[in-house]
């Protein structure tokens, strides 16, 4: 497929629908032809939020927004090299509906990423210290068991198992839910601006199964990275039981259980950010947080 023109409108909102005017759209133009370097265009929103701009696109195109006091939203990559895509994606006027989600009172917290973390070669549940990053004692230097996990079942070798692998919480409020979202593209701020009051479960189960005899394999671990996790810990109830301060927190991705022998055990990697403030301001700044979808 030869190089071709895109033009492009793109209409930028406010989370309420209000249109965004003085934002800076980008079109990026890749080129992968050997000696052919980037190209790309720009053009600013008027006062009704649109924008067009144009550019010479090879192979494919990606759209992004940004403004000062918002955070920068990215769009798919719209590939044009077959001919069902190029009569989608480049003929006439393509036109993109972006939304810019404003900065509001962005935090730090505590953010980490847990990468491949043995897990205590011991029977039975083993708890995590969000806040010290390390297993709670005698196995760290932890001392609140924010997260209890615990992995059951069989595991012959690294290609014979059948795991149960099981999140559970130290207090009776406490819990996590699940918040779906797309890896890649969208805001770099993708998370809820405040955690949800309800809705968290007590436990979460993940199953891993690996025959390599009977040629079976399966896991509901998602590996995509658009399924990840607004928890609740450290949560503190008034005399009717309703929860009056909590620490809340996200977990970018899944938990993933990963590796390991039967004398080794497994590895555990999990990436989260926690605020240790009382408040369910889940606004974790993207520039500075592990848990910032990548």
């Amino acid at each position: 497929m030869p190089a071709v023109p895109i033009t492009v409108e793109v209409h930028v909102r406010n989370p309420d629908g209000s249109p965004v005017e003085g934002a800076t759209v980008h079109l990026a133009l890749p080129r992968y032809r050997l000696g052919d370097q980037y190209q790309s265009a720009q053009s600013t929103t008027d006062r009704e939020g649109t924008s067009i701009v144009s550019g010479i696109a090879q192979q494919d195109y990606v759209v992004s927004v940004e403004k000062p006091g918002y955070y920068r939203t990215q769009g798919p990559r719209r590939g044009i090299n077959d001919e069902k895509s190029f009569q989608q994606y480049a003929v006439g006027v393509q036109k993109i509906d972006m939304e810019l989600r404003p900065i509001v009172n962005p935090i730090v917290g505590i953010s980490r990423d847990v990468d491949r973390r043995p897990l205590p070669n011991v029977d039975g549940p083993i708890g995590f210290d969000l806040e010290l990053g390390d297993w709670v004692s005698p196995h760290g230097k932890g001392r609140s068991a924010d997260f209890i996990f615990e992995l059951e079942g069989r595991f012959s070798s690294s290609r014979d198992y059948d795991q149960r692998f099981t999140l559970r919480f130290g207090r009776p409020h406490d819990g996590i839910t699940v918040f779906n979202h797309p890896r890649t593209v969208g805001s770099a701020f993708k998370w809820p601006y405040e955690a949800p009051r309800l809705g968290y479960e007590s436990s979460r189960t993940w199953f891993l199964k690996w025959s390599f005899t009977q040629g079976s394999r399966g896991t509901t671990i998602d590996l995509s990275g658009e399924t990840n996790y607004i928890f609740r810990v450290r949560s503190e109830v008034d005399e009717a039981g309703n929860v009056i301060r909590a620490w809340y927190g996200v977990v970018s991705g899944d938990f993933i259980p990963v590796g390991g022998n039967q004398d080794l055990g497994r590895n555990i990697s999990f990436t989260y950010a926690l605020n240790p403030d009382g408040t369910r301001n889940l606004e974790f700044d993207p520039e500075k947080t592990a848990a910032s979808p990548r």
